[in-house]
């Protein structure tokens, strides 16, 4: 598959100054090329995952093995009963680790599980927690390097650490890769206590070790860029054909459904929440997607016009959309939050659906498109004026915007990226 023009903006570091340039690449897609994942969550799940759909798209053309995030000891004693969520025969090496899946686009994924790992982050920097976290390398090392000889994958070898900084660290370079690569799509100092302890220390670590880093956001970008050889853009994208499913060519002309796709957790402003609720009773306000704040939940529930649905799989989404007036991004400004690309935003777009939005980040690519501010009285004036001024017209530019953000492009984006990296353009 041959590619428009792609421009990207890199940074790299010389002599302790960083020069910014624009590179531009003509080339094909990767082709043939071996691609190691480590990653810092699962392949499946009932949300969608960026580094899923990325490997998805280059897998048509490459050899992928993604390797999930390694589940604990005390995961497996939590998950004892739950057949479905830890397969004990793979845990033990009873049976393969390996399962060998085909993607939408006709592509071959190889998808390691690994072994189970002792759990680390809760406890102190210190002489015990640096033996288990080089031991759980060890065990992540060893099974890793033995699927790659199995599929025959070790000649120029792409290394993609996906927000997985502490094996990133502790196993990088040591397979053989000719290019090394971390995928940041969050901020990790805004990122829960547990994680963050140790987390910052050895992001810190890859980020130097690393041929480059990439980033989803300009507010990751900034985060990173002092602290790496090269730091480079690649966004978050959306499933178009998935959402576009629950496009309305014409606005509902029923009751006002206020809807929030995502992970309920302590991002969301829960004071502008409540002026939403409080400030249109007439209105239905829904709430799909992961529970991850007890707190968050509680808060939510005290609300007779706030309907909770929780965690859906992907292809249940569509509907919900179908039936929402506005779509909504009631963030925090945070640490955390700063470094965020939602792929709700296109989403919702995708749908054809107005949206309302906090400031948390930078979200300039759809100034002109949506409606964004940090004022509680505004963000409420702005969900009753979006809802009441839609049209189909509006509509259909929504849909065109999400059109030109398709994970499609973003692989060809992060191949432009990669062959720059190898290329060792200075």
């Amino acid at each position: 598959m041959i590619r428009t023009i792609i421009s990207i903006y890199r940074t790299t570091r010389q002599n302790n100054k960083f020069i910014i340039s624009l590179v531009t690449n003509t080339s094909p897609m990767l082709n043939n090329r071996n691609i190691l994942c480590i990653s810092g969550t699962e392949w499946n799940g009932n949300y969608i995952k960026a580094v899923v759909e990325l490997m998805k798209v280059l897998s048509a053309q490459n050899h992928i093995l993604f390797v999930e995030n390694a589940y604990t000891y005390k995961d497996a004693l939590a998950g004892v009963s739950d057949k479905d969520k830890i397969d004990f025969k793979k845990v033990f090496g009873i049976k393969s680790r390996i399962r060998t899946i085909t993607t939408d686009n006709g592509g071959t994924v190889h998808i390691l599980f690994p072994p189970l790992v002792f759990p680390v982050n809760f406890l102190p920097q210190g002489q015990l927690y640096n033996n288990l976290l080089k031991f759980n390398a060890w065990l992540l090392r060893r099974v890793v390097k033995k699927a790659l000889r199995k599929l025959n994958m070790q000649n120029e070898l792409i290394n993609f650490t996906s927000f997985n900084p502490g094996m990133g660290l502790m196993t990088g370079r040591t397979f053989g890769e000719k290019t090394l690569i971390y995928h940041c799509y969050d901020e990790i100092k805004g990122a829960p206590y547990w994680l963050a302890r140790h987390g910052l220390r050895l992001e810190e670590g890859f980020l130097k070790m690393v041929d480059a880093t990439i980033v989803t956001s300009q507010g990751l970008y900034n985060s990173k860029k002092d602290l790496t050889k090269q730091c480079f853009i690649v966004k978050n994208a959306v499933k178009v054909d998935l959402f576009k499913n629950g496009f309305n060519s014409v606005p509902n002309p029923g009751k006002k459904v206020v809807g929030y796709v995502g992970t309920v957790d302590d991002r969301s402003d829960y004071d502008l929440l409540h002026h939403l609720f409080t400030g249109m009773p007439d209105a239905e306000f829904v709430f799909v997607g992961r529970i991850l704040s007890e707190r968050g939940l509680g808060i939510l529930k005290k609300y007779p016009n706030v309907k909770i649905e929780g965690p859906k799989m992907p292809e249940e989404l569509p509907p919900y959309l179908q039936s929402f007036s506005v779509g909504i991004i009631p963030f925090v400004k945070d640490d955390f939050t700063k470094g965020i690309y939602p792929m709700k935003i296109n989403e919702y777009l995708a749908a054809g659906l107005p949206v309302v939005s906090t400031a948390f980040g930078d979200i300039a690519d759809f100034a002109s498109l949506i409606k964004i501010t940090d004022d509680k009285e505004v963000f409420l004036q702005y969900v009753r004026s979006e809802i009441a001024g839609d049209t189909p017209a509006k509509r259909e530019a929504r849909l065109k915007t999400a059109e030109s953000n398709t994970w499609d492009k973003r692989a060809e984006e992060l191949s432009a990226v990669i062959e720059q990296i190898e290329a060792g353009v200075k």
